[in-house]
């Protein structure tokens, strides 16, 4: 797979879910999501890599069908992330389970006692501390030494650890809306959206098997056809700790680095199983979903939102001691739907 630098020319603009009509409900102001989601990244990609081959506006030759895809159908490319770099290393959602109280970090882990829930019954995740204030990271990220130590079931390193705010920061936009015969403005046509401005040093970056032409150079990436400025790059994903059976059976993480929509419902309980991966569930620390749709090019419109489980999702598994290859094997796969766009990718880890 090769890796590609999306550094950003100017600021960035990914649409969250909120409505972006005029005249809905006093709708003001649009907040933008970051990063964004891998729909729109291929999109974007696959795009730069039909204008370097040719295409300049319309349908695409059956030429550049069968290199990169038609619509849904992504032919022969693969992709991975995206991910957030910085100064060119990768970073990664902090998983769910590690938990934070001012410089204090503490995972959890699943009880020894099984206890009755509205799911049946489950080992839920606890800490071993008194400490106060414990909280998921939900919005910081790891670096690769960083999730490798988390990934080994150590604490890491305070240094490894970056807030969102210490990678992008947000800018309000306002404008407005013209008639193009009387290049006035329109009544209720006022909007406004938030931008991010990523730090120095920092930018997307993403993995793409099955093509191997040059890169473009720029690219249109998001709302309002920002540039961004495309390179090759070396990256590399975390290693995979080596797993140790005990007990009779072999127990590791399974830590979500992009977003999932997995349709079995297995992950939601215990005793259920997730796709490709062998063993039960035992426990799960998951968050919010988060809705991701996209823009239909053929047919000019916004895709339906769909909900997907948010990077950082964890969950402690078991499995036969005999099945260690199994499921190291799984290590930074996919699972779930949409698995070619990036979606899905996890990292498998250790815990006792």
């Amino acid at each position: 797979m090769r890796y590609y630098l999306l550094e950003p020319l100017d600021t960035l603009f990914f649409r969250d879910g909120s409505p972006f009509n005029a005249g809905e409900t006093g709708q003001m102001e649009v907040l933008g999501t970051f990063p964004p989601s891998p729909t729109t990244v291929v999109g974007a990609l696959r795009a730069a890599f039909a204008r370097r081959l040719g295409w300049q506006y319309g349908d695409w030759s059956e030429d550049i069908k069968k290199k990169l895809g038609d619509g849904a159908d992504l032919g022969p490319l693969r992709f991975s992330g995206p991910y957030v770099a910085k100064d060119g290393e990768p970073l990664f959602p902090v998983p769910l389970h590690l938990l934070r109280s001012g410089r204090t970090l503490v995972f959890l882990r699943p009880g020894e006692a099984a206890l009755s829930t509205d799911i049946g019954e489950g080992r839920l995740p606890e800490i071993s501390t008194r400490t106060k204030g414990l909280k998921p990271l939900e919005k910081a990220y790891l670096t690769r030494r960083g999730m490798e130590k988390a990934l080994r079931g150590e604490i890491p390193d305070p240094e490894d650890v970056f807030e969102a705010s210490e990678l992008w920061s947000g800018e309000n936009r306002v404008g407005i809306q013209r008639d193009p015969d009387s290049h006035t403005t329109r009544e209720d046509a006022l909007y406004q959206t938030t931008h991010v401005r990523l730090k120095k040093g920092v930018a997307l970056a993403a993995g793409v098997e099955g093509y191997d032409g040059e890169a473009p150079g720029l690219l249109t990436l998001g709302g309002e056809s920002r540039m961004a400025n495309l390179k090759p790059c070396e990256l590399s994903l975390p290693e995979a700790p080596s797993l140790e059976p005990g007990g009779g059976g072999l127990r590791y993480t399974a830590t979500l680095i992009t977003p999932a929509r997995i349709r079995d419902e297995g992950w939601r309980k215990p005793g259920g199983a997730l796709p490709g991966l062998p063993g039960r569930v035992v426990s799960a620390c998951v968050g919010k979903p988060v809705l991701i749709g996209g823009w239909d090019t053929e047919k000019k419109k916004p895709l339906p939102l769909e909900p997907y489980l948010p990077p950082g999702s964890t969950w402690f598994m078991e499995a036969e001691a005999a099945e260690p290859d199994e499921v190291e094997e799984m290590h930074t796969r996919h699972i779930g739907d949409k698995r070619e766009w990036g979606y899905g990718q996890i990292l498998i880890g250790g815990w006792r």
